[in-house]
């Protein structure tokens, strides 16, 4: 957890900003507090996009959306290995998950595995 902060209190009710990483389950850390329950939930904030910045008339291209994940341009021959679910060798162990293209465009999402390899876990062309 990043931030935990109360910012109202209305008798025995209190509303909290809490900023964490995804794996937290924000009920259970509220219920955490003793005879507590939570009445509303809303998430205003996924990496890059918040709430605050929503424009419901704009649509944003998935390339765009998924620009935050480091890229790791592949030749042809690598990215056909990957669209149909193969590995490949990569040099890239320091992102969590990182976005593969090609001349084309976006390919597929891919996440470290040992022994050097990246491995598709979502793939965009088929």
């Amino acid at each position: 957890m990043y931030r935990f902060e109360e910012r109202w209190r209305d008798g025995d009710r209190r509303g909290f900003g809490i900023e964490c990483s995804s794996g937290t389950y924000v009920r259970s850390l509220i219920a955490d507090l003793g005879d507590a329950y939570c009445e509303a939930l809303r998430r205003t904030q996924i990496g890059p996009f918040a709430v605050s910045d929503a424009d419901p008339e704009r649509i944003v291209a998935l390339g765009d959306a998924l620009s935050f994940l480091p890229e790791v341009r592949l030749e042809p021959e690598r990215a056909r290995r990957i669209v149909h679910g193969g590995a490949i060798p990569a040099d890239c162990e320091s992102a969590p998950v990182v976005r593969l293209t090609d001349p084309d465009g976006l390919v597929a999402l891919a996440e470290p595995r040992p022994g050097g390899l990246l491995a598709p876990i979502v793939g965009l062309r088929g």
